[in-house]
């Protein structure tokens, strides 16, 4: 896929072929969504055993890319993408057949294993295939195929649920995988030059500490984090607030969620651009700026004016261009200075996205949320942290940069 792959397809095409890998892990998500209440009520699941298949499926996603990078980095990048798209078949094909709430959890997560191991790999081959600025751009647009995801899968969930039963949401997402794995057969050389690969078990922890102490990765990943964080603790909050403070009815909430995913696409696509003319250290400066703003927003709105779908989803709408700009040109900036171990870092990169997101969003719901405050400080305090860092670490951000 390198040499051939740059020379006769443009980067959109790169995009189109690493896009579906990407998408699929929030489509596993969202599309899921909608069956939860029949799949709780055939199996006669409580709250917190239908919860796991949505936790653990993110934990497992997380954590797993430490050691399915580390792999990748050794073995090439086909063999992972191949073998993690297999996984992602398995594991939806086991969740249609499952036959109690434990099986399901297993075949979830057999199902996070393949979607992280895509994730990966899909990283790692746009560093294998880029350099600079240009990781950015792509990184950027790569990032909008997420959001496609909330504007058009839990309608897909929904129809496939109301038309079928929830097992057809799981062999849908099967269907989608072998699509997927064509695409790969076909268009997906190997991107991992001989001479970059690196010996998993010697260097396992050499590798993460080497990556770890590095200013450049520890800003830009933070940035990054910050964005992904802002996002997830929407998607935490958002029906509380919408539906229980603010009163709006239940099936007005999908408009809701679909308007920030539209936010982010945009966002997304402005960013590719901003990180190609402008450069990823900027990018991802305006977008902490953008976030603190948003936070400041939420914060003055609610204050003046009280609680309302306005102030919250205004100044989501605000975090939603400054967290794309951190996600994509963070990712960029992160995993840009390691070439010769952009499997590694992009598994560090990842795993830490996931756990510090989570952490927040379980923070911020276990502040007794009765307003948009806890939010909008969360906001203002990621925001401001990651201006900080960037401008205190401007040379080393700056370093290498085109």
């Amino acid at each position: 896929m390198s040499n051939k792959l740059l020379s006769s397809r443009t980067v959109f095409g790169t995009i189109l072929i690493l896009a579906p890998q990407i998408f699929s892990f929030a489509l596993a998500l969202d599309i899921y969504v909608p069956s939860i209440p029949a799949i709780k009520q055939a199996f006669d699941a409580d709250q917190g055993m239908m919860q796991l298949t949505i936790s653990l499926f993110m934990l497992i996603t997380g954590l797993g890319q430490l050691i399915v990078g580390p792999i990748s980095d050794q073995i090439g990048r086909r063999k992972v993408v191949i073998t993690s798209i297999l996984f992602f078949i398995v594991g939806s094909l086991l969740g249609a057949a499952a036959h109690s709430i434990e099986f399901l959890i297993f075949a979830r997560l057999v199902q996070a294993l393949g979607a992280c191991g895509m994730m990966v790999s899909t990283f790692a081959i746009v560093r294998d295939l880029f350099s600079g600025d240009d990781c950015g751009e792509v990184y950027s647009f790569l990032n909008s195929s997420i959001a496609l995801s909330p504007l058009l899968a839990p309608l897909a969930g929904g129809y496939i649920q109301y038309w079928f039963n929830w097992q057809a949401s799981f062999i849908f997402l099967a269907l989608i995988g072998i699509i997927i794995l064509i695409s790969a057969v076909v268009n997906i050389n190997e991107t991992l030059a001989p001479d970059n690969r690196r010996n998993f078990k010697k260097e396992l922890f050499i590798d993460y500490w080497f990556v770890l102490k590095h200013k450049k990765f520890l800003t830009y990943n933070f940035c990054a984090a910050a964005g992904f964080a802002g996002f997830l603790t929407f998607f935490s909050a958002s029906s509380y607030i919408i539906i229980s403070l603010l009163g709006i009815p239940e099936q007005h909430f999908g408009f809701y969620f679909a308007a920030i995913g539209i936010i982010f696409f945009i966002g997304s696509l402005i960013s590719g651009y901003c990180a190609k003319h402008i450069g990823t250290y900027k990018t991802v400066v305006a977008g902490a700026c953008l976030m603190t703003l948003s936070g400041l927003v939420m914060l003055a709105w609610y204050w003046k004016f009280g609680l309302s779908a306005a102030a919250f989803m205004g100044p989501m709408m605000i975090m939603g261009i400054g967290g794309a700009f951190l996600m994509g040109a963070g990712a960029g900036g992160a995993i840009e200075p390691f070439p010769e171990m952009a499997g590694t870092a992009s598994a560090l990169f990842g795993c830490t996205q996931f756990v510090f997101a989570v952490v927040i969003a379980q923070f911020v719901m276990e502040w007794n949320v009765k307003s948009t405050v806890p939010l909008g400080y969360t906001l203002v305090t990621l925001g401001l942290l990651a201006v900080i860092g960037s401008l205190a670490n401007y040379k080393i951000m700056r370093t290498h940069q085109k």
